[in-house]
């Protein structure tokens, strides 16, 4: 399939930390199923084994209390810059996501791209679960958790 912006989802943000440490966070299942997720949802139940063809497996618990079956299999891993894996759950694939980390005279520039198999599956997304600002909190957490757990 081919890439258009009609069927991705892009979140950046530049973190004021060196990338081996902002690698750590997102690589290591002791320090990811810490801050992984929009406010006020928490991660249970996980397993991850990070390695090309691996998997992580979580169940994401809502505010509400919700259950949310995740799983990742990691597509491509080029330490400490580069993963892409599909995210689904037990059943399908939902999208593909790359995310780069690019070293930047003041820490380490984040960027998040999901890419849905068509412009309404991304856009499903973006109204029903109000992803964009998912997305937003979700790297918000990621600072936090580094600023207070590994800086």
């Amino acid at each position: 399939m081919m890439t258009t912006p009609e069927r991705q989802l892009m979140i950046q943000r530049e973190l004021p930390f060196p990338r081996h440490l902002v690698w750590k966070a997102m690589t290591e299942a002791e320090h990811v199923n810490r801050w992984w997720g929009p406010d006020g949802f928490t991660n249970e139940n996980s397993t991850m084994d990070f390695r090309v063809g691996g998997q992580w497996k979580y169940e994401m618990v809502g505010p509400d209390k919700t259950r949310y079956p995740n799983l990742v299999t990691f597509k491509e891993i080029i330490v400490p810059s580069r993963i892409v894996f599909d995210h689904g759950d037990w059943d399908r694939v939902w999208f593909e996501t790359t995310i780069t980390l690019e070293e930047t005279p003041r820490g380490t520039l984040v960027t998040i791209v999901q890419t849905y198999p068509t412009p309404a599956a991304r856009d499903e997304v973006v109204e029903k679960y109000n992803a964009i600002e998912g997305g937003k909190q979700h790297i918000a957490k990621l600072e936090a958790y580094i600023a207070a757990n590994l800086a």
